[in-house]
């Protein structure tokens, strides 16, 4: 939770019920508007372990039953859970897509000289994206892909690096003779 919310002191009836808001550490904030809550769920104020009651009710429920949103694992990334890719504890058959084809083809542009950022780009993508796999956040269906790219990107890296040496000696070479 980002900051303790503040209740508020009045509420319409267009708002919906009241609620009261507990939070982990045990302070109960409230009665708040339906509306108002929904816009603390969605601003990341509430989370899965602040607790519910309605003003007529004594009992208090868990915030993901009201919100089953808050109930999903942790997301990958930051900002608001609604925007996340949703990864641990999904058994999803879906993950992030790999970067294979665009890894393979920076690191052959890379190694035919046009530029070596090309195959700095692609030994990093690939190697992100392989490291990624092996934690299973991202389809294993390119890793052949991106091992090839990861290689021919560190052979482009340094080729390029021998052949800047390779300059470097003959210029100082000329200049001492």
């Amino acid at each position: 939770m980002s900051s303790a919310p503040e209740p508020s002191q009045t509420a319409s009836p267009d708002e919906g019920p009241l609620f009261f808001v507990k939070i982990p550490e045990g302070q109960i904030f409230g009665p708040v508007p339906s509306k108002e809550l929904d816009q603390w769920v969605q601003e990341g104020r509430i989370d899965r372990q602040c607790e519910l009651r309605r003003t007529d009710s004594q009992v208090w429920e868990k915030s993901d039953q009201r919100y089953p949103i808050l109930a999903l694992p942790e997301q990958v990334g930051s900002g608001s859970p609604f925007h996340q890719v949703k990864l641990n504890e999904t058994n999803a058959p879906y993950q992030l897509p790999h970067r294979g084809i665009p890894s393979l083809i920076f690191a052959l542009v890379g190694l035919l000289g046009v530029c070596p950022i090309f195959s700095i780009a692609a030994w990093s993508m690939a190697h992100s994206d392989l490291e990624e796999i092996d934690k299973q956040h991202m389809n294993p269906n390119g890793r052949v892909m991106l091992l090839w790219a990861n290689y021919l990107g560190m052979a482009g890296v340094i080729g390029y690096g021998i052949l800047f040496l390779g300059f470097l000696l003959v210029a100082m070479l000329r200049m001492l003779l």
